[in-house]
């Protein structure tokens, strides 16, 4: 998983208080958005090492209930962050293409629920590829959310 490392943005000390104000309200977007990804970061990056060649079915399906779980956290707690109006779109986009990680996850645990080691090498192949591919979608939203943050200093 991508690291959701939003720039922080702040406006010049002599701006009018309604510039500041709103510098406040996106520096604080930044802080709870950088917050929720850096808490699962960390559970993301120890349970992701859980499923390997070697991992048997059940602990892989183990594992893969415990990142959907993760990300279950990392929705919820970006849900609950009130992004700035320009920015509403794109923080919506960044809670789906979550989700959708979400769904490649409990696929790849469908598999290992079969008890077939061939199908769970398969399922572990086929969920790396898929986080290859959304970790650059993900990367794409918040280089996005970052050029938006930027452009209104």
């Amino acid at each position: 998983m991508p690291v959701l490392a939003v720039a922080a943005i702040a406006l010049a000390v002599g701006s009018c208080g309604a510039e500041q104000e709103a510098a406040k309200r996106r520096n604080a977007y930044v802080v709870a958005v950088n917050r929720a990804q850096s808490d699962f970061g960390r559970s993301f990056r120890t349970l992701s090492r859980r499923v390997s060649s070697t991992t048997t079915p059940d602990e892989g399906r183990r594992t893969l209930r415990r990142l959907e779980a993760a990300i279950d956290g990392v929705v919820v707690g970006l849900r609950r962050i009130e992004a700035p109006s320009d920015l509403r779109g794109l923080h919506r986009r960044l809670i789906r293409e979550i989700g959708v990680y979400r769904a490649e996850i409990r696929r790849a645990e469908i598999q290992f629920a079969t008890g077939s080691p061939q199908r769970s090498l398969r399922a572990e192949a086929a969920l790396s590829r898929a986080s290859t591919r959304l970790n650059e979608r993900i990367r794409r939203t918040i280089a996005a959310i970052n050029r938006r943050l930027q452009g209104s200093r």
